[in-house]
């Protein structure tokens, strides 16, 4: 990174801090929502201070601020667990509420995004179960009203967006809602998951984040771009996984053969005990590969999910191996046995991208990741051309069955029933 691009960097995040400095002390909300930012890694008196103020509020003290400061306290999990009573009981009293007053009047929930951000943040921590229908439900008539108050243009209506995408993902993915505007907004919420930056936007986030702060005036939009220029320079300088995209995931997948130098295959014991036994860390089906797979991204990408059920088509509920939902990423596994050819391989990813990306999902791209048993290296380039002409598939990563494996997995025989049933002198179904 350029000197001039490091001064740059150094002046914006003075003088954002001075207005975040400046006005978080006397803004309750203010302090919930930057606590919330920081997560863990803030002191809990950040918050707890304004939390136990929003948690006796009684009366004519409550509004939709209090709830949000409690909303966003539980979603830090350290301090979750001493304000989810509190938190949720004034759910209750909000949900209670008409959106509008006899006079008219919006409430603050409906006119204010953070307000409704720290709701939201506070239902997806605690609230579950019927519950969380009845919520859901509630608030997405609370965004179809607040979306006639805001204009296109300003990080407000940047945040509204990504609340609508949070609660009716499946719409605002049709209407093309997930494509934030401005560039630094999706960047300083994805370490909280509640952003996913694009693959290129590095420097439309340092551009944007930088270019104006010296206009920012309230400490919201200082704190987020702060985040954003953390983010950012993280990308660029560090190794912070809350930085990773989904080329990203690739580049660590492209890289599980290199686990092969110091994997366990031994030709005898190891060790001298009396009971010691030679071990070999067998690959011999699909489940083998998703485990190893899962071992290596685990640690890398925390939220990362195995085995998701997606939304069904008719009867049949298809469902993914791996799932990273804060990149709107499926990976899927398949075992290339030495008896199948490839066109077979192609037909079965395809038909499965027809079912993982449908409208109604969530998730966007699919990492295709073949364990190759054959070790078919003069085929790889034909089945990566057929399958990267896939809709939807981000990438490819073919691995091969390492040559000291020796003996190579076998596809299960269906025609063994078939025998089994003639010797029985019975018909096969």
């Amino acid at each position: 990174m350029k000197t001039e691009t490091l001064m740059l960097i150094s002046d914006a995040r003075e003088v954002l801090g001075r207005v975040v400095t400046a006005e978080a002390p006397s803004n309750s909300l203010a302090r919930a929502f930057l606590g919330w930012i920081a997560g863990d890694d803030n002191p809990a008196t950040m918050l707890e201070q304004v939390a136990l103020q929003a948690a006796s509020a009684k009366g004519a003290d409550r509004s939709s601020r209090t709830v949000a400061i409690l909303g966003y306290t539980c979603g830090v999990a350290s301090l979750r667990p001493r304000f989810t009573t509190e938190f949720s009981q004034q759910l209750e009293w909000l949900m209670g509420r008409p959106n509008f007053a006899n006079g008219g009047e919006p409430s603050g929930v409906v006119t204010d995004p953070l307000s409704f951000a720290g709701v939201l943040v506070g239902a997806e921590a605690v609230v579950t179960n019927d519950a969380r229908i009845r919520f859901d439900q509630w608030a997405a008539n609370i965004w179809k009203d607040a979306n006639g108050f805001l204009e296109n243009g300003n990080w407000r209506r940047g945040l509204l967006d990504i609340i609508g995408g949070r609660i009716n993902p499946v719409r605002h993915s049709r209407q093309g809602q997930f494509n934030i505007e401005p560039a630094w907004l999706s960047a300083a919420l994805q370490r909280r998951g509640w952003g996913t930056p694009k693959e290129t936007s590095v420097g439309d986030v340092l551009k944007t984040a930088i270019g104006e702060s010296a206009t920012v005036a309230d400490a919201f939009e200082a704190g987020l771009r702060l985040e954003a220029i953390q983010w950012a320079v993280a990308r660029v300088m560090d190794f912070d996984v809350s930085a990773l995209t989904v080329k990203d995931v690739a580049g660590v997948l492209i890289r599980v053969p290199d686990i092969f130098q110091r994997w366990t295959w031994e030709a005898k014991p190891r060790t001298g005990r009396k009971e010691a036994e030679a071990i070999r860390w067998r690959i011999e089906n699909e489940y083998h590969v998703q485990s190893l797979l899962y071992a290596v991204l685990k640690p890398v990408f925390q939220t990362l999910e195995e085995e998701r059920y997606l939304v069904p088509t008719g009867v049949y509920q298809p469902r993914a191996d791996l799932c990273l939902l804060s990149l709107r990423l499926l990976i899927e596994v398949k075992f290339w046995y030495r008896r199948d050819n490839a066109r077979k391989l192609i037909e079965e990813i395809g038909a499965d991208l027809s079912l993982y990306l449908r409208d109604e999902s969530p998730y966007r791209q699919v990492i295709a990741v073949i364990w190759d048993d054959g070790a078919r290296t003069e085929e790889h380039i034909e089945l990566r051309r057929g399958l990267l002409g896939l809709n939807g598939l981000f990438d490819v990563v073919i691995i091969n069955r390492p040559a000291f494996m020796s003996e190579p997995a076998i596809a299960p025989v269906k025609i063994k029933k078939r025998v089994a049933d003639a010797s029985k002198g019975t018909r096969a179904k």
